[in-house]
């Protein structure tokens, strides 16, 4: 009877202990299923930033976002902004239409080139500069009339400043009577113009400033905004550079867009204000070589900020005038209203 008993309390023994060891494995595996779980959201929460590169010409149309260029802004957690600048408009054109550029400053001409060129996948989004061009020179010429005979230097071929040449010959009968010589970019042109082996040349500002302070021969000898009014009969200003962003990008990041042309009439401002600090920003940056030559140019540079909305009549009026004149001066066709970008 004793051993039935004893038999009977270790079996109890036995039967609690196996329960207590059900129980305790059976928690113990909650936790380390939710704990499995938690890395794999966290990795689907990060992102990767977005690559963007805003790219610009060395000259005028870089000035106006010199303060955004040297503080690298735009660059967050959400993107990895580049900015880089192009010595012509040419070097541009393949990496905006392959997509690698997202926004850029181009000559106004080239804008609507690509619009056409990629079936509408750039648009316009401000006008950055107007009325920067004059013809420079040491031999005296002091009218459109008297370059009849004349080589006259020229760069960038087939950007705004050509066609708007081309076009003001053309209303002076002086079409095929001036020969056109073509240099590679400005820089370029306005070295040969300092060595005086240009005698008359077409060049932007600052490039203007820079000839006339390397060699005291060298005049301004023609405002072209002036000449170009007079063959315009007033109908359009001389718009020469501005802004151009890729439409998807645009479309997929509306409030980078937006913030980046805050800024960068924010930085306009700052610059038409601030010309000497400018200068050192522009020779630190590469976008020209020298701060002094710079902010002497400032104040005729015509370096503006007019968003599209806002100026897409006068340049509708503009590049209807290029292409009366030359079909190819805007890629073909005229551009539509899905051209200009709206914010």
């Amino acid at each position: 009877m004793k051993k039935l008993s004893l038999l009977l309390v270790v079996a109890l023994i036995l039967s609690i202990f196996t329960g207590c060891a059900v129980k305790s494995d059976t928690p113990a595996q909650e936790p380390q299923a939710s704990e499995s779980q938690q890395p794999s959201d966290k990795k689907a929460e990060i992102k990767d930033p977005v690559n963007v590169t805003i790219a610009g010409l060395m000259g005028p149309t870089s000035i106006g976002m010199i303060k955004m260029i040297d503080e690298k802004a735009m660059n967050s957690e959400g993107y990895n902004v580049e900015y880089i600048a192009e010595s012509a408009p040419d070097s541009l054109s393949a990496k905006i239409i392959n997509g690698d550029i997202q926004i850029s400053s181009v000559p106004i001409n080239l804008a609507a080139v690509l619009y056409n060129k990629t079936g509408g996948k750039i648009q316009l989004m401000a006008v950055n500069t107007v009325g920067n061009l004059y013809i420079v020179g040491s031999d005296g010429t002091s009218s459109i009339a008297e370059l009849e005979g004349k080589t006259l230097g020229m760069s960038a071929k087939g950007s705004t400043p050509d066609y708007a040449m081309n076009y003001i010959l053309k209303q002076n009968g002086l079409e095929g009577k001036v020969e056109l010589d073509y240099s590679a970019d400005h820089a370029t042109l306005a070295q040969s113009v300092i060595a005086e082996d240009t005698k008359v040349a077409l060049l932007p500002q600052p490039f203007v400033t820079q000839t006339s302070i390397k060699n005291q021969n060298v005049k301004m000898l023609i405002d072209l905004n002036l000449a170009w009014k007079e063959a315009t009969k007033g109908a359009s200003e001389l718009y020469t550079g501005c802004i151009v962003v890729n439409k998807e990008f645009a479309q997929n990041n509306k409030e980078f867009v937006d913030e980046f042309l805050k800024q960068y009439e924010k930085s306009v401002s700052w610059v038409l204000e601030n010309p000497k600090d400018v200068s050192v920003l522009v020779e630190k940056n590469g976008i020209m070589p020298s701060a002094a030559i710079v902010e002497k140019a400032i104040p005729y540079c015509g370096i503006t900020y007019e968003a599209s909305k806002d100026v897409k009549e006068g340049l509708n009026s503009f590049y209807q005038i290029l292409f009366d004149s030359n079909p190819a001066s805007v890629g073909g066709s005229m551009p539509d209203d899905e051209f200009y970008f709206a914010e």
